[in-house]
């Protein structure tokens, strides 16, 4: 029985897959089985996959029989698939660096952790095709341990840097098929209600953000926050509950400024003191 199972859904992008895929391959820590789940391509993902199968068999495939709209089923679907102690996501147009595995399993090991994520370089691709970097926890303060709160302001866990025991991901009842979008923050702050998260201060992997979203595209992702942040008004302070409101009402301004007035914006704001010395391990 491997020690990870990697889970990545996919919906035509059998090139990024292949690179996603060899990042995997690639990891110092062997012990794992790749799950691929299809999402209904109509690229071609089945022949590429099929190539790599025939000389691996730690990689499995599986195709959906229609196209589920979003990750959800897919990620689902693959944990139930899963043999593994541990289950690890990957989008498949991310990377994993090829210490990944290896350094994440040794802290939750030592630590005794059964959830974490770590830090990561975000690669931004322009709509103009300019492409910059930054790093995750420069752009988003990163926390440790009882984390919920903090979580609830904003979701700081890219699904990619995550890796938990499958007991956890079966005993919170997975990833909500009714949450389209915001399915994966749902899902940690369940778990983050009850038991610690801890955060690993290295960068692992790459993560990809694409530009030139649609505005109308991010107000209904601000607005499904929203929908979020209100399952759980009844557990928090109502100030700081109406103080996190707000943020994201805010955020919806913040979304239609320029890329690079943003970034100057991040860069003065968690240039503050108060986000200096966050507890993190």
């Amino acid at each position: 029985m491997p020690k990870v199972s990697v889970i990545i859904p996919t919906y035509n992008r059998v090139d990024l897959l292949s690179r996603a895929m060899r990042s995997v391959k690639q990891q110092t820590h062997k012990d794992w089985e790749m799950i691929i789940v299809d999402d209904y391509s109509n690229d071609a993902t089945v022949q590429m996959v099929a190539s790599w199968m025939v000389n691996d068999e730690r990689i499995k495939y599986y195709k959906l029989p229609q196209n589920s709209g979003s990750p959800v089923a897919p990620r689902n679907i693959g944990v139930s698939y899963a043999i593994g102690d541990y289950i690890s996501f990957l989008d498949s147009d991310d990377l994993w660096f090829n210490n990944k595995l290896e350094t994440q399993l040794w802290y939750m090991q030592y630590h005794n952790s059964v959830f974490s994520y770590h830090d990561l370089i975000v690669k931004f691709i322009e709509k103009n095709k300019d492409i910059h970097f930054e790093q995750w926890d420069r752009m988003s303060t990163c926390f440790s341990d009882m984390v919920f709160p903090f979580l609830l302001r904003k979701n700081f866990i890219p699904t990619s840097t995550v890796m938990m025991k499958k007991g956890i991901y079966e005993r919170f009842g997975g990833m909500d098929p009714d949450l389209p979008i915001n399915h994966d923050w749902d899902l940690w702050l369940r778990i983050a209600h009850d038991i610690p998260i801890h955060f690993v201060n290295e960068q692992l992997g790459q993560l990809e953000i694409h530009g030139g979203s649609v505005i109308g595209e991010v107000h209904k992702r601000r607005k499904d926050s929203r929908k979020i942040i209100r399952k759980w008004m009844n557990e928090v302070d109502g100030m700081y509950y109406r103080k996190i409101m707000t943020y994201y009402y805010l955020m919806e301004v913040f979304d239609i400024l320029p890329k690079g007035i943003q970034r100057q914006v991040r860069k003065l704001w968690y240039s503050q003191s108060k986000y200096k010395g966050e507890k993190r391990l």
